[in-house]
């Protein structure tokens, strides 16, 4: 158990509290925002409550359009319970300052299927009407059971996870809810009633009322038309007023036997906990026990719908008001507000972002406007409770499908759009329309439930796909890479031909289980004609046991073989160490065979390999000066008084031969020992190695040249001994005896274009990669 992580959750927990509490203190005082902009939150909340509350009763009576039109004037006092108390206290807890939380299409046609299962459950034989309180009942637990689950990834502070679902699977499941939502409303949009058959009117078009649809197309017109072109007042509010007005002038000036029916007597009772009260009834301890399990995972389903629609808002509102929510507070008020939402018979809420939009256009900047928001939504229905009993259910049905219209993803007929003409990235294109289009199909055939779960699986399967595509960013050979490491001639002529026996594998990404395999099948065929496997791990984030375990397996299979493993860029200091100790990897390939970079491994490869391959007993043995490229071509004679011209010096280990801005332009002929070039890196404050010098090789060639000051540290490694020609000694030389000087300057470029192609081929090789 991670007790770091719980400790760190009960901490946030606590500064949650401690924070919440602290706003209500500052509050009194007058001295918090939440009060700063009273006026524009009063202003936004009255203009987000006329949306939310047209948009909320549509939605209770699709929840409970399995129970039938008499169950109708109940089903929107749900919808409307469920803006005024998920609405207030998500606004209360919450992380986002202009959030407007109301029911949501998802979530409404979720819960209609939740009640759907249970109505055709055998353990509810005979009327609906008879068992409908033990229903409803269940259908409110679970959404109680949905807001615990969001309360918990709140406060497990798990509220990012839920941003990792691929895209097209929330295109697929947005095109799905927006085409059950409409198909929903054709029946009370044409004037059909008794029927939950979506195309009933193909097979008895003669029930179709056309006064009830002229409303029901009338309402949709100028639903749109309003939206075009009227700014001031929303479109669903003036929707509602025409097609309301075309309805009852159908019923002033005809006997009405052709329109639809209104929504009906609405209850005069201020909202009370009964529905909290009726779970502890012991009539209802049997079905609950019963319907459980199956509530258990509806309510997650719902818990998942809300939190994905309630963070993408969020991210609208963020957006708007140029601010950065806190998800994982914005999930737990969210929970919260469901909570307390089915305690008093409402069905479950989100973060509605067509709404937050309306409060911040009329001037909402903080929480107050979304609790206001609620408190306006109950006092309307309370005292206008007659007349929205009065709203006529085609109207009702029209603003609900031209909602369903603007459900659907544009991104989705892009992409079909683009899958016509000719792509590069077709396959692609391909796979995610599939994608998309299977769980459409899926949300409209099975149920919301069912889509969720396949989007899920999509989204698992996808996402272990992509990362188990090979981590080799690149592989290469160490002939073409060679270390910094410099050496003498005859040394890198031995090596010339044995350096094809280093391979180099440069990995990124997660060492999972799902690449895991892929990687040791890629090492294993590479590793066939190569001796030494060097792992290079700068960028690799993360790795799992299985991962691990494959390293391990590679490890083994090359020490059967007599090859060697290296590993780079993992040492004691990086945050993978630990881990790779843990599970024994570092015990058994060896903390030996770990190094700092890759240079410093394939160093030690080069060495390994002179003195198993090559037969060097010792590649840092001294080295005579008629041994060495730089006195290639000299005569006998010649190599004698150049020698007179040089200076003998020794450097302890440690010891520094010159330090970054020395002035002297003196060249270095090492003959014995180890050197090294650094850099100090000043960000860091750390030295960067960026040359090895073994014996026969020259130092200091581009101040003796050019003249300028050092431009790097040269440290001893190792006791080293080294000829010095200082500025005086060649001038001397040049004028005495120029053939000389001539010789070492011819020497000097050759090993200098050796270094330079050498650094061409690795630049062409990494840029190709």
């Amino acid at each position: 158990m991670n007790f770091s992580y719980w400790s760190q959750t009960r901490s946030d927990l606590r500064s949650y509290l401690e924070d919440f509490f602290a706003r209500r203190r500052l509050s009194r005082d007058g001295t918090v925002r939440l009060f700063s902009n009273l006026k524009g939150d009063l202003s936004g909340a009255v203009s987000a409550a006329i949306v939310t509350l047209l948009i909320s009763l549509g939605y209770g009576l699709i929840a409970f359009a399995p129970l039938g039109a008499d169950y109708a004037s109940h089903a929107v006092l749900a919808g409307v319970y469920a803006a005024v108390f998920s609405g207030f206290f998500a606004a209360l807890f919450g992380g986002t300052p202009i959030q407007i939380t109301a029911p949501k299409a998802p979530l409404a046609l979720a819960l209609a299927s939740v009640v759907s299962g249970l109505i055709a459950s055998p353990a509810f034989q005979g009327s609906i009407s008879t068992q409908q309180t033990t229903i409803v009942s269940l259908a409110f637990l679970c959404v109680f059971l949905g807001g615990v689950f969001q309360l918990l990834l709140g406060l497990l502070r798990l509220g990012n996870l839920i941003k990792y679902v691929p895209y097209p699977v929330v295109a697929g499941f947005l095109n799905g809810i927006a085409i059950l939502l409409i198909l929903k409303q054709i029946n009370p949009f044409l004037g059909i009633v008794n029927s939950h058959a979506f195309f009933e009117f193909m097979k008895h078009p003669e029930n179709i009322q056309p006064q009830t649809l002229f409303v029901g197309i009338s309402t949709l017109v100028v639903f749109f038309i309003s939206k075009r072109r009227i700014r001031l007042i929303p479109a669903s509010l003036t929707a509602l007023i025409v097609g309301t007005g075309i309805y009852y002038a159908f019923l002033y000036l005809t006997d009405g036997s052709s329109l639809g029916a209104t929504v009906g007597h609405i209850s005069a009772e201020w909202p009370r906990p009964a529905t909290f009260l009726a779970w502890f009834r012991l009539e209802t301890k049997g079905e609950l026990m019963a319907f459980l399990p199956a509530l258990l995972v509806s309510g997650v389903v719902l818990g998942l719908l809300g939190s994905v629609d309630s963070l993408l808002s969020s991210v609208v509102s963020d957006q708007m008001t140029d601010t950065r929510h806190n998800s994982n507070r914005e999930l737990a008020g969210q929970g919260i507000g469901n909570i307390i939402s089915s305690f008093f018979g409402g069905i479950s809420g989100a973060g509605a972002a067509p709404e937050a939009l309306e409060n911040f256009k009329a001037g909402g900047r903080t929480r107050l406007s979304g609790m206001m928001c609620s408190l306006f939504i109950l006092l309307i229905v309370m005292g206008l409770r007659q007349l929205i009993g009065k709203i006529p259910l085609a109207v009702i049905a029209g603003i609900l499908i031209a909602v369903g219209i603007e459900l659907f993803d544009s991104w989705t007929f892009n992409l079909i759009g683009k899958l016509a003409r000719p792509n590069e990235h077709r396959k692609e294109l391909v796979i995610n329309c599939f994608v998309s289009l299977l769980v459409t199909i899926t949300t409209v055939t099975v149920n919301l439930i069912a889509a969720v779960g396949i989007g899920f699986v999509v989204a698992s399967v996808l996402f272990v796909s992509k990362m188990g595509k090979s981590v080799i960013k690149r592989k290469y050979g160490g002939d073409i890479v060679r270390s910094k490491a410099m050496r003498c001639i005859d040394h890198n002529r031995l090596l010339e031909a044995e350096r094809r026996k280093i391979e180099v594998f440069e990995l990124h990404g997660s060492i999972f289980f799902g690449s895991a395999e892929n990687l040791a099948k890629d090492i294993e065929t590479t590793m066939h004609d190569a001796t030494y496997c060097i792992i290079d791990m700068k960028r690799v984030n993360e790795i799992d046991s299985t991962g691990a375990n494959i390293i391990l397996q590679i490890h083994k299979r090359l020490r059967k073989e007599e090859k060697y493993l290296l590993i780079s860029y993992v040492t004691e200091s990086h945050s993978l160490w630990g881990f790779l100790v843990h599970m024994n990897v570092v015990p058994m390939v060896g903390e030996r065979y770990f190094f700092p970079d890759t240079d410093a491994a394939l160093e030690w490869a080069e060495k390994h390999l002179l003195v198993h391959s090559c037969q060097i007993s010792d590649p840092c043995s001294a080295q005579e000066l008629e041994q060495m490229d730089i006195t290639a071509g000299f005569a006998p004679e010649e190599l004698e008084v150049f020698k007179g011209h040089l200076i003998r010096e020794s450097y302890k280990k440690g010891e520094r031969v010159f330090c970054e801005g020395d002035t002297d332009k003196d060249l270095f002929i090492l003959t014995k020992g180890v050197v090294s070039i650094k850099t100090q890196l000043k960000e860091s404050n750390r030295a960067k190695r960026l040359l090895t010098y073994s014996p026969g090789v020259i130092f200091g060639e581009f101040s003796f040249l050019d003249g300028n000051p050092r431009s790097a540290d040269v440290w001893a490694e190792e006791y080293s001994e080294v000829l010095r020609l200082s500025q005086s000694k060649f001038a001397a030389l040049r004028t005495e005896n120029p053939g000389i000087t001539t010789k070492l300057i011819l020497n000097l470029a050759r090993e200098l274009s050796q270094r330079l192609r050498q650094a061409s081929a690795e630049v062409r090789l990494l840029e190709d990669s």
